[in-house]
């Protein structure tokens, strides 16, 4: 059991704490979050290197520069994940499938009224999700297969569903 935390959440239901394995093993309560998106009131989760592991709860300030979070629902789901780049500057990178986007697209709800359009290799599982997310939280990185796709923050990403 996991006495001192590494890692803080914003739950699919808004709430801020930190990952433990008191309850369940961290992979199993990772794969709970993401099965909990339903893609109308519960649209996002979001995990990250907790800044303040000593204290004894987490804030919406607690969220640092290095993050990885979900929007859909648990049959639909897009990873995103804020990595710091070789520029030393912190780029946002969408998750995805080594192979080749067929082209369609597919839109992801971020929240009950926005929505994301990413391509076909970028729509995962709860379960696929939970194993990008646990790689994540062991190593602050995501490991191969996976592919990044820099999304361009100057540009508007979301879109009225």
């Amino acid at each position: 059991m996991t006495f001192q935390p590494t890692h803080g959440q914003a739950s699919p239901s808004g709430l801020y704490g930190f990952i433990t394995d008191g309850y369940r093993p961290i992979p199993d309560h990772l794969r709970l979050m993401l099965g909990q998106l339903d893609g109308d009131e519960k649209c996002t989760y979001i995990i990250w290197r907790a800044a303040h592991p000593e204290r004894r709860y987490v804030t919406p300030g607690d969220v640092t520069d290095s993050f990885m979070q979900a929007a859909g629902s648990s049959e639909g789901i897009t990873v995103e994940v804020r990595l710091p780049g070789p520029d030393g500057e912190s780029h946002l990178y969408t998750v995805g499938r080594p192979e080749p986007s067929d082209g369609t697209t597919t839109l992801i709800p971020i929240s009950p009224t926005r929505a994301v359009r990413v391509f076909s290799n970028e729509v995962f599982t709860a379960d696929e999700a939970a194993v990008i997310f646990y790689t994540y939280y062991l190593t602050d990185t995501v490991s191969q297969p996976y592919v990044l796709r820099e999304l361009d923050l100057s540009q508007e990403l979301s879109e009225e569903r």
